[in-house]
């Protein structure tokens, strides 16, 4: 039986579907460089409002938001964030923040007023297992029931089974540095389960990686091997995220080139899905320094367009 392999092209003009194009302010229709977005089964997102030390969800097809966690300011309390920078959300809408300069994890169910600490120490940073220097990715293997966290100034990759506060360092932290057994300042991560590995975006490398579970060093998937910075279509300057579509496809969100890169699984060769390389000029079609992307069941693109203070979705045709 033939397998129907769906077209994979999007429209360059992108659609504000949260905040004001760059217009910042933490009213409810406004965002303040966003630097993540996840999407639930109805697609509606969860925004993670860096500026705004909150986390905003917009119902599908509104837009205003509700703050979910976070009060707006920043602190250390259960009840407040600190720049979070990354989510992840389960499977009954409870999330997990990378609540950044906090150096921990908030674990935050789904209505609550208050986050648990999950991982890390709040306000302590550190290099020992149960320490962040400022934690970023997030990633989560249902099987398991384990979550990876990015650990960026200790250049590792850790590991926290659940209801485990003590990590077990995976990879990495032996320093920062471009050799296949090292990270330099890891920020995106995604867990595939088809391969039993991390996908890593190592922001200071300029590269996306490949670690599988066991190994001793990682396999470049896409960027410069010695962590060069480049605007070609085999390079990034400062990569910060990456997801895999059910096909291994990766899309990569290239912070400083302005752009969101495809490339078919087990290329190297990328191209330009949204966004136009090098150019910061505000409108539908261009992006400014996006640090997220993600994708929804059809495939539709959704970037966090961090400077231009707005989440844009690219539509698949």
């Amino acid at each position: 039986m033939l397998v129907k392999i769906p077209v994979l092209r999007w429209k360059t003009n992108g659609i504000t579907v949260a905040g004001l194009s760059g217009q910042s302010g933490n009213t409810s229709n406004r965002l303040s460089g966003p630097v993540d977005v996840v999407l639930d089964w109805t697609n509606n997102l969860y925004i993670a409002d860096a500026n705004n030390n909150r986390i905003q969800k917009y119902l599908s097809t509104f837009t205003t938001g509700q703050t979910i966690a976070g009060t707006g300011e920043n602190g250390s309390t259960p009840s407040q964030l600190y720049n979070p920078s990354r989510l992840l959300l389960d499977k009954n809408e409870n999330l997990y923040i990378s609540d950044s300069y906090n150096t921990r994890v908030q674990f935050w169910n789904k209505g609550a007023t208050n986050g648990s600490t999950v991982a890390g120490v709040t306000g302590v940073y550190g290099a020992a297992n149960n320490l962040f220097n400022i934690p970023y990715g997030l990633a989560h293997n249902p099987i398991s029931d384990t979550l990876y966290v990015s650990d960026y100034q200790n250049h590792r990759i850790m590991s926290y089974p659940s209801g485990v506060k003590n990590g077990t360092k995976i990879f990495g932290g032996n320093g920062a540095g471009t050799s296949d057994t090292q990270l330099y300042t890891p920020i995106g991560l995604h867990y595939d389960a088809f391969s039993n590995s991390l996908f890593i975006g190592n922001f200071r490398a300029h590269n996306i990686v490949q670690y599988v579970f066991g190994a001793t060093n990682w396999t470049l998937i896409a960027g410069n091997r010695n962590g060069t910075s480049g605007a070609t279509s085999m390079s990034f300057n400062y990569c910060t995220d990456m997801t895999l579509d059910p096909m291994g496809n990766v899309y990569v969100s290239d912070r400083e080139n302005h752009r969101i890169q495809f490339f078919p699984s087990g290329e190297v060769n990328g191209t330009t899905i949204a966004g136009i390389t090098g150019i910061m000029v505000r409108n539908d079609t261009t992006l400014y320094r996006p640090w997220a992307v993600r994708l929804d069941s059809q495939l539709n693109l959704y970037v966090a367009d961090t400077y231009n203070h707005r989440i844009q979705k690219f539509l698949r045709y």
